[in-house]
């Protein structure tokens, strides 16, 4: 019976003494930035990932840990094309917050976690098409309700895995590994991603038109509790003197044909044009003192939105300037930051008066873009084919 009780209490000893090393050890790898300890590592900093299963945990501890002036909000959109070094930013401590397939609800936890512990100067929220008029999903992304953003007090489970928890010890394990290699994390320590991944191929991304479309289809109307989360956004802004920049994000051209080619009565959007365009007028006249709201819409047939496709069948073939139909590359994403700075002829400020002709003006591009390249136009139907002539399901 001694014998036991001193196995147990050398046991019960041991466990204390690693967790204490994996406290100690976390703390001072800190790998998702979400410890507030004097002993987190200035010199892991670019070896700290932002990591798939932990995204928002991960970008929430960016947000926290340091003092920023300016944030990039939105999903991978932002995540992969907008560089938080642009001049743009000169004199502003920049991050780049952009979360994985991260709607509007999620960036509006995002935005809100931030103000909460920053004091920025310059907010650019990036909204993607389709995004306004599709209903407040109930279950989140990934890691969304266990992490910073889900609000409320952290709790002991929450404390205990930032700490120390199994998940934490490996993911600190990775980054001492990633510093003792020299090799930096897939993103900068301002949240940006360095390089991005090339699909084998176009054809995975027309399932995913293919579903947005037929959604926006059926919903056609922005949904309300959307367009209150962007109020709130914009009420956290005035409240806090803070510039806010919206930006209707780009899809390529392709991307946009769809819609029309699959019968959307709204396929150039012009009911989310016209929210965000008025949302932005009712913010600015409701405060003419305040900074005012901008919104800039990039989802046209602008040439940089309309390069040819790849040959078929290019292994890693993208078209220029993008990842794939829905992710622009870095140096078209400068392009759009290029506008915070009064420059460039990329994207145009929306207003409400004129929303009727910026459609008017998209459709002329696209149809341009369609004549201008007609085997892309084929490809577009040969590939949406697929999907339309698929069964469906039995109720």
């Amino acid at each position: 019976m001694r014998q036991l009780r001193r196995y147990q209490c050398f046991f019960l000893v041991l466990m204390v003494a690693v967790a204490g090393l994996a406290l100690g050890f976390n703390s001072w790898a800190n790998p998702w930035r979400v410890i507030p300890s004097p002993l987190s590592s200035q010199k892991m900093e670019p070896y700290r990932a932002i990591e798939q299963n932990w995204n928002r945990t991960c970008k929430a501890g960016l947000a926290s840990s340091s003092a920023w002036d300016a944030g990039l909000f939105g999903s991978s959109r932002v995540d992969i094309g907008l560089n938080p070094k642009h001049p743009a930013f000169d004199g502003m401590k920049c991050g780049n917050f952009g979360l994985n397939a991260g709607l509007l609800a999620e960036n509006e936890a995002m935005c809100r976690y931030f103000l909460d512990h920053q004091n920025p100067k310059l907010i650019v929220l990036a909204i993607d098409a389709t995004d306004l008029t599709t209903p407040v999903a109930k279950k989140k992304q990934a890691d969304f309700d266990i992490s910073p953003l889900a609000g409320g007090p952290a709790t002991l489970e929450q404390r205990l895995r930032d700490h120390a928890g199994i998940s934490t010890l490996s993911s600190s394990l990775a980054a001492t590994s990633r510093m003792l290699r020299g090799t930096l994390a897939e993103h900068t320590p301002e949240g940006f991603r360095r390089e991005p991944e090339y699909p084998d191929g176009q054809l995975l991304y027309f399932s995913t038109i293919y579903r947005m479309a037929k959604q926006h289809t059926a919903q056609g109307k922005v949904d309300a509790e959307k367009i209150a989360m962007l109020e709130e956004i914009v009420a956290r802004c005035r409240q806090k003197g803070v510039r806010l920049v919206i930006f209707f994000t780009p899809n390529h051209g392709l991307f946009q044909l769809a819609f029309r080619e699959l019968g959307d009565p709204d396929p150039y959007f012009l009911e989310d044009r016209r929210a965000l365009a008025d949302l932005a007028a009712r913010a600015n006249a409701a405060d003419p003192a305040a900074p005012p709201v901008e919104v800039w819409d990039f989802l046209d047939g602008h040439p940089l939105n309309t390069p040819p496709m790849p040959p078929a069948g290019q292994k890693k073939g993208h078209p220029a300037g993008w990842v794939d139909l829905f992710h622009v590359l870095p140096e078209t994403g400068d392009r759009m930051l290029e506008r915070l700075q009064g420059r460039g002829d990329y994207g145009e400020l929306l207003l409400p008066d004129g929303v009727e002709a910026r459609v008017a003006k998209v459709k002329a591009q696209l149809d341009e873009y369609e004549a201008r390249n007609p085997e892309d136009a084929a490809y577009l139907r040969k590939s949406l084919a697929k999907f339309q002539s698929l069964p469906s399901k039995k109720q």
